[in-house]
């Protein structure tokens, strides 16, 4: 009963890498900028050189039953052509709604068959708990 202690020091580097930089997955910037609402991505290499185009961008809210369901996308993985740059507002068309739960989920690469430069940007939000930018 005495190894308890022993639990979190041996998870938290494991737990510590999920986030890390050599995997997939990035957390979305969401903001409030000129009255509507900002997604953007920073903080990467594949963004930063400029190369990374948008392949797939989906919006999801909680349903009535506690679970995430789709309610929007714009999907370019046949033919991306939109680059993404830094901090830059990527194009939503969805009207949003006050105290409803939202996830935002950004999918970019260098094309949709370089799978090494793929990432996936995640973000859960309300419309209650973004800043102005």
């Amino acid at each position: 009963m005495e190894m308890k202690w022993y639990i979190p020091i041996i998870l938290t580097p494991l737990f510590a890498g999920c986030v890390g930089e050599n995997t997939s997955f990035r957390i979305a910037d969401v903001a409030k900028k000129d009255n509507k609402l900002c997604f953007s991505v920073k903080g990467d290499p594949t963004i930063e050189q400029g190369q990374a185009k948008l392949l797939r961008l989906t919006l999801s809210t909680r349903d009535t039953n506690g679970q995430m369901q789709e309610i929007w996308q714009a999907d370019h993985f046949d033919n991306p052509t939109y680059i993404v740059n830094p901090g830059q507002c990527l194009p939503v068309n969805y009207h949003f709604e006050q105290n409803k739960e939202y996830n935002i989920t950004i999918i970019t690469a260098y094309s949709a068959t370089n799978v090494d430069s793929k990432r996936i940007w995640l973000k859960n939000f309300t419309l209650n708990n973004l800043t102005m930018k």
